[in-house]
């Protein structure tokens, strides 16, 4: 992993960095799953390929190519379960703003952000590796729209 930055850059989507939120085995069956503090990034082709050259296989979509609808750049996800594997609570990631000053607005999808991580490798002998989210750098924030338009900007 010596190519492979353990801070990146991209395009945050679906960020869920302040409170923790039930991961997709909990969200199928409550009381299988785990919680976590999850971000997807958005990051160019070639980052994506470090990351798979690295050998990671979990949160980076392999058999899609890291690939995903609401955008054209291949997107790994970050999290960070809210208990370690004895149950103790962790801390949430940091979250800042470009000055490194505490950020707690709502990080709307598209906006920029860096994301430190850590390789982490769990499951069965080390089976699965993954990115896991320390911190978030917000660069950029993608204002959000309120949806409010006037008569004469309806399109029919």
């Amino acid at each position: 992993m010596s190519d492979l930055s353990n801070v990146i850059q991209g395009e945050s989507y679906f960020a869920k960095v302040y409170e923790a939120v039930p991961d997709y085995n909990e969200k199928q069956a409550p009381g299988t799953g785990k919680y976590q503090w999850e971000i997807n990034v958005a990051v160019e082709p070639e980052v994506y390929e470090q990351f798979k050259a690295a050998g990671f296989n979990a949160g980076v979509r392999l058999n899609k190519g890291g690939m995903m609808d609401y955008s054209d750049k291949p997107v790994i996800t970050f999290i960070k379960w809210a208990t370690d594997k004895k149950g103790n609570e962790n801390e949430p990631p940091l979250v800042m703003d470009k000055d490194k000053k505490e950020f707690e607005e709502r990080i709307e999808n598209g906006s920029k952000v860096r994301i430190q991580w850590e390789p982490y490798k769990y499951g069965e002998n080390g089976r699965h590796l993954r990115p896991m989210l320390l911190a978030v750098q917000v660069l950029e924030l993608v204002e959000q729209s309120m949806g409010n338009i006037t008569a004469d900007e309806v399109a029919f």
